[in-house]
């Protein structure tokens, strides 16, 4: 199961209770799962008898104290980390998760809190989607990936995935609602538009005082998005939790019912080994050490290594410029592993993503930068090198685009599209703005801005001539909506983010008024909010998916299904109504994929 943000540096997998398996030990197998034996077990009511009788808690350790021995200890509080927590607190085993930092929630936290799920069920004929397993594994093998990643791993990931969704909502009080977002891979064989799970509303209530230990929502948006989520933009917090907040807030809520114990601010140190394995973990909190012994086993679950320039160098060539998740993330899953002698794969893999640092935005008081999403997609705009020279599909999936800006040339050893720059006209000024400045609106410090081209390069540092071939090269062909470079354009996910008003074409209020719409959106989101918050607080707290399912998901898909229809034109337009603008780009990333297995990144 994917969850947005969160990585788990050792796999370990962990199936919901269904009562004919366990989560030691994988149902046997004779084929390939079937669809129709995996939709009828969806379909049960999936009920697990805990033997916990006490709530779990969470704080410091000098404040609740740590126990001397559980039976499994969990490191990192991801998505990841207090989902294996809350499966197995119901299997009645006592748990104890250890977070660095002082909030719980990791990367998943500040994301979108998406999983991606082939085949979950919900909601399908509203969406209007067709899914099977055989089209699913079609998607995930193709392109050569076959070859490389491991089988067994995808099938499991593939068989459990949609029980791990309902496990989910039958153990906390959260649900998820589907939509329609194609594949990264859109046009491949096997691709499908309605595998998407976004988390639906979440009441913190449930938590009390704990819900100071979940990192509030952050704000920070992409300029264009097929989905309506600036009606969610007057939302307060108090009422109701959207997004990575709420499956975080939702999966503590659950494991600390169910007698997970979750420490904050006790970063583990070592592993606790003996000549038969890992019986422990050793973490430090206030400057003192602390034993816990574990009977069961020790999961690493505690993300990644971006937040580390010497272990990023070690294994991803350099540090990185920018970052998109929360501090902490050193490379201590990957230590503690080393330690111990087990296998490292994958360590050249990440999911890549380009980030742009706006002055002043931080979290926790260290620089937060945004990932660059629908911003590249849009018309009227390129993206170069310093050497002023395209490099890819601006409108590619950011982990292609990302992984394409971290490449090395290798007859010198550089990374020549490390720092890219977003090069956009006075057209796409106007009509679009950028990073939530009003379209056509005052133009912010952080943007450079010109009359010719020749003079952004030489304010930018790109050379002038490779910038002006570039824009010479591009602009006839991208008049006629074609771009026979890079092919930007060609697929439906492409053009998912670009300029497209199907109802009312060129003459809708994003097209006539760009500037009136976005401030009049910005009015009626403040206006509603405090309505919207109110019925999606009452939503959350009635905790039944199924009834917001039928409610929202049709309505949405309506809204969505025609932008899957738009033309190469909302994501190709010349370069050439002056004055100029450019925004600095860095590639960033969340985790690598850290398994004991043979694996590679595979497709999203």
């Amino acid at each position: 199961m994917y969850f947005s943000g969160a990585r788990a540096v050792l796999v370990l997998t962990v199936a919901p209770t269904v009562r004919s398996w366990t989560s030691t030990a994988a149902p046997q197998r004779t084929g390939r799962p079937r669809e129709k034996d995996i939709a009828k077990l969806c379909k049960e009511e999936i009920v697990v008898d805990s033997s916990i009788q006490h709530r779990g808690s969470i704080g410091t350790v000098p404040q609740k104290g740590i126990p001397e021995e559980v039976d499994v200890v969990i490191v990192g509080s991801g998505g990841a980390g207090l989902t294996a927590a809350l499966t197995a607190a119901k299997e009645g085993a006592r748990v104890l998760v250890v977070e660095s930092r002082e909030l719980v929630g990791g990367a998943t936290g500040i994301s979108a809190g998406a999983a991606w799920i082939p085949n979950h069920g919900f909601s399908t004929k509203d969406l209007k989607v067709k899914d099977d397993l055989d089209q699913a594994r079609r998607y995930i093998y193709g392109q050569g990936r076959d070859q490389i990643l491991d089988h067994d791993l995808v099938e499991k990931f593939l068989e459990t995935g949609p029980h791990v969704a309902r496990f989910i909502e039958k153990n906390t009080s959260f649900g998820w609602i589907p939509t329609i977002w194609p594949d990264y891979r859109s046009d491949i064989e096997g691709a499908s538009v309605g595998r998407a799970l976004f988390p639906g509303p979440y009441s913190p209530e449930g938590l009390g005082e704990d819900a100071k230990y979940v990192r509030p929502a952050l704000t920070t948006g992409m300029a264009k998005n097929p989905l309506p989520f600036w009606l969610l933009g007057g939302i307060g917090i108090d009422d109701v939790w959207l997004a990575g907040p709420a499956l975080v807030g939702a999966l503590l809520e659950g494991g600390l019912r169910n007698g997970v114990d979750v420490r904050v601010e006790a970063p583990a140190v070592r592993l606790v080994t003996d000549e038969s394995g890992v019986r422990g973990i050793v973490v430090r909190a206030d400057g003192v050490e602390h034993t816990v012994r574990a009977t069961k086993g020790v999961l690493l679950a505690s993300g990644g290594f971006e937040s580390s320039a010497e272990v990023s160098t070690t294994y991803l060539d350099a540090p990185f410029g920018v970052q998109v998740s929360p501090q902490g993330h050193d490379g201590i899953a990957v230590q503690l592993a080393k330690e111990v002698g087990a296998d490292l794969t994958g360590m050249e893999d990440a999911w890549w993503m380009p980030g742009v640092q706006l002055p002043g935005e931080e979290l926790e008081g260290q620089p937060l930068s945004r990932v660059f999403l629908g911003e590249r997609a849009l018309p009227h705009s390129i993206m170069v090198n310093s050497q002023g020279l395209r490099f890819a599909n601006e409108a590619l999936a950011y982990d292609q685009f990302g992984q394409i800006m971290r490449e090395v040339d290798p007859t010198t050893g550089t990374m020549p599209n490390a720092t890219a720059w977003l090069i956009f006209d006075q057209k796409y000024w106007k009509k679009f703005g950028i990073f939530g400045v009003t379209p056509g609106g005052e133009v912010p410090k952080y943007l450079h801005r010109a009359d010719t081209l020749a003079e952004l390069a030489a304010k930018i540092g790109v050379d002038e001539a490779g910038l002006l071939r570039t824009v010479d090269r591009f602009n006839p062909e991208a008049a006629r909506s074609r771009d026979p470079q890079f092919n930007r354009g060609d697929t439906m996910f492409d053009r998912y983010f670009g300029a497209f008003y199907p109802r009312l074409g060129k003459n809708s209020p994003d097209a006539r008024f760009p500037a009136a719409t976005a401030k009049a959106r910005v009015r009626i989101a403040a206006a509603i909010g405090p309505i919207v918050s109110k019925l999606a607080g009452r939503a959350a707290k009635r905790n039944n998916p199924e009834r917001l399912r039928s409610v929202v998901v049709g309505p949405l898909a309506k809204i969505i299904r025609p932008v899957l229809k738009s033309p190469k034109s909302s994501v190709l337009g010349p370069v050439d109504t002056a004055p100029y603008y450019a925004s600095r780009s860095r590639p960033a990333r969340s985790a690598p994929s850290v398994v004991r297995r043979r694996t590679q990144s595979g497709a999203r």
